[in-house]
């Protein structure tokens, strides 16, 4: 093993990812000699080691370790049988987890501020940051989406913090526990808790264990900001040993949300018997929740007010949380990362505000290792009728999944229409056509996905811009 104060190069198995090709720009910045491959490496990546000038190869081959890296980094994506992985087995590099490497070379002895939950981690970890960048402080971040306010997706910044998004998902093959507990969290913004990733949680419990072990580590000193909307939340709060504050819509947050102006975006709420009112540039109030938790979470830094005020006005957001895709005067086309019923739920509710009197059309495609599975068959039914009509495309990889624990779409779709509302599975040919003939003038057509729907979201916004 090379000792570390002699470590010069760095590779990258899985450089494609966004956490990964985030870590390989920081790497970069730190000094070392990066590289790394994938199977394939797409936008927004792609552009993003490109302006970095790393190198990197597609597809994988065992030759691409021939010269021996001093250490080498693994994406969780990757699994036994990935021949590089192999090749640095053989050879006996040395191999860390990516929030390992995050760990070791970039959080080191900074404050840690740590954002988890199971809803609206991209969106909140992306605020803070810019909250902080907008007032002068130049806080390291890692982000995992394409947040435009930012020209990467992670960035070492200067001071003495780090904000980043902490999933609960496993580390590596080599390593079960979750993410966040790598990253040596000095401040926790515990968003929301709900039974998600049921292809490593068993059941909630197992969820709930997993964001108890990241409470527990929560320095004395510390601060942990969490949901006083949310029972597991407060039920893990009452076991942390630093500072709790909490935001929400009950009467004993400490930031309570008591107005949401779905018109202007101006979210008003009570912290410390005194009444706030910001402009906040996005819509819906699970994003003025998550602007209550990031000015939690912020409290200590005595932030000056103008600096506050403007970086809440002028955010914009993360790509695929609502973006606008398309528009004209009888259409809107909407991409949002959706897939799971509380998300959608909520992004139903921001899009009945925004576009009133609108008919609302849905798109999703079963695609997570939770939406695959009949956990949330009576729920997503239940969701889903919220909108006007709803197309649903076929579950992804269903081999996978006994029909025992796989989502019934048959009786999806029967659900949604005995509720009185249009719903119809999206057929595998003629997608566009189909699609097509079913948006009527005034729509709003919304695509819910963790995934691209194969392509159609492009090609729908391309069929419709034609059309003019």
């Amino acid at each position: 093993m090379v000792e570390p104060a002699a470590q010069k190069s760095i590779y990258f198995i899985g450089i494609g990812g966004t956490a990964m090709a985030g870590a390989a720009v920081m790497a970069r910045q730190l000094g070392f000699e990066v590289r790394g491959a994938d199977a394939n490496v797409y936008p927004p990546t792609l552009h993003e080691l490109e302006a970095a000038a790393i190198p990197f190869r597609q597809p994988y081959a065992a030759e691409n370790l021939s010269d021996r890296p001093d250490l080498v980094v693994l994406g969780n994506a990757i699994s036994r049988g990935n021949v590089e992985l192999e090749a640095a087995l053989n050879a006996r590099l040395e191999i860390l987890s990516l929030p390992e490497f995050i760990a070791r070379f970039v959080i080191k002895r900074r404050d840690s501020i740590v954002i988890a939950g199971t809803h609206g981690k991209t969106t909140t970890t992306s605020l803070v940051a810019h909250i902080l960048r907008s007032a002068g402080i130049d806080a390291g971040y890692m982000i995992g989406g394409v947040a435009p306010d930012f020209a990467r997706s992670a960035d070492l910044g200067t001071a003495n913090n780090f904000v980043i998004e902490g999933d609960e998902y496993d580390t590596s093959i080599f390593d079960p526990r979750p993410k966040f507990l790598s990253y040596r969290p000095s401040h926790v913004l515990m968003n929301n808790i709900e039974f998600d990733h049921a292809d490593i949680f068993a059941d909630f419990a197992a969820v709930q264990a997993a964001f108890a072990r990241l409470v527990k580590i929560i320095p004395e000193n510390g601060l942990l900001v969490t949901n006083a909307d949310n029972a597991a939340c407060m039920q893990l709060a009452a076991t942390a040993r630093s500072q709790v504050l909490t935001f929400g819509r009950s009467e004993s947050a400490d930031y309570r949300l008591l107005h949401h102006d779905a018109s202007t975006n101006r979210v008003t709420f009570s912290h410390a018997g005194k009444e706030h009112t910001y402009q906040f540039a996005l819509p819906g109030e699970h994003n003025a929740l998550n602007l209550l938790a990031a000015i939690a979470l912020l409290s200590a830094q005595k932030l000056p007010e103008a600096a506050l005020a403007a970086a809440l006005q002028n955010f914009k957001g993360v790509r695929r949380r609502l973006e606008k895709r398309y528009e004209s005067d009888s259409l809107t086309v909407i991409e949002d990362f959706a897939h799971h019923p509380t998300a959608i739920r909520a992004n139903i509710g921001t899009l009945r505000q925004r576009y009133a009197g609108r008919r609302l059309m849905l798109l999703i495609e079963p695609r997570s290792n939770t939406m695959v599975r009949n956990i949330f068959q009576k729920e997503l039914a239940e969701t889903l009728a919220l909108s006007d009509e709803t197309l649903i495309t076929q579950i992804y990889r269903p081999e996978k999944y006994a029909a025992s624990e796989r989502l019934n779409l048959g009786e999806l779709i029967a659900d949604i229409r005995a509720a009185g509302k249009a719903a119809d599975e999206l057929p595998a040919e003629s997608r566009l056509k189909f699609l097509l003939s079913h948006i009527r003038p005034g729509d709003v057509v919304c695509f819910m996905t963790n995934g691209s729907f194969g392509g159609l979201i492009d090609e729908t916004v391309a069929a419709l811009a034609a059309r003019e």
